[in-house]
């Protein structure tokens, strides 16, 4: 019964040590500024776009040259030192936008995570932040009026937390930037908060 009596202890010891480092949830949505964004176009290399409620990816051959749009977004609040179990980036469809009102082309894109610091205000095409190749992620071709599918940035999620002093959230560019393609997706600035950008992230402190 002794026996008995300290197994059981034991193991309610390991459960109270798995409860205490158990996954916490934190959801960065556009409050307070804790979520910069903003679109940079290769045809307008020195214009600012932080104002708009789009944050579309687009290639487009205009004659001899290739219009490109790149996104860059900041999660400013992502912890720092944390054990990210995983963490997915929740992008939405804009049929609102002014741009267009469907996807198309092969428009599968690239997230990557910026290394340099940008200002919201003051970021373009010709002074856009330095990224990182490490941990990047390639999503899937988004279709007509869908929202891309739920993003897996677990890895770039750690990597900013385990560099947060060298991190400024990350850049998105299509894949194959040389053929006429468009994804419609919605910015912090939207008037549809359902809309805005979000990242969700599960974790465990270290």
């Amino acid at each position: 019964m002794r026996i008995t009596n300290v197994v059981a202890l034991g193991l309610f010891t390991l459960l109270l040590a798995s409860c205490s480092k158990s996954s916490k949830k934190l959801v960065l949505e556009a409050k307070n500024g804790s979520i910069e964004d903003a679109l940079i176009c290769k045809f307008l290399p020195h214009q600012n776009f932080y104002e708009e409620e789009n944050i579309h990816l687009y290639s487009s051959k205009q004659g001899d040259s290739i219009n490109v749009n790149r996104v860059v977004i900041n999660f400013k609040e992502i912890p720092a030192n944390i054990k990210v179990d995983s963490a997915f980036l929740q992008l939405k469809f804009n049929a609102k936008s002014a741009i267009g009102k469907e996807s198309y082309g092969e428009n599968g894109f690239i997230i990557k995570r910026i290394i340099s610091p940008w200002d919201e205000t003051e970021v373009n095409w010709a002074n856009a932040p330095i990224t990182t190749d490490n941990n990047q992620v390639f999503t899937n071709k988004t279709e007509l009026n869908e929202d891309p599918k739920r993003i897996n940035v677990t890895r770039l999620v750690q990597d900013f937390s385990d560099d947060k002093d060298n991190s400024y959230g990350f850049l998105l560019k299509l894949i194959d930037e040389n053929s006429s393609s468009l994804v419609l997706l919605a910015s912090s600035n939207n008037s549809d908060a359902s809309l805005r950008p979000k990242l969700k992230i599960y974790y465990s402190d270290k």
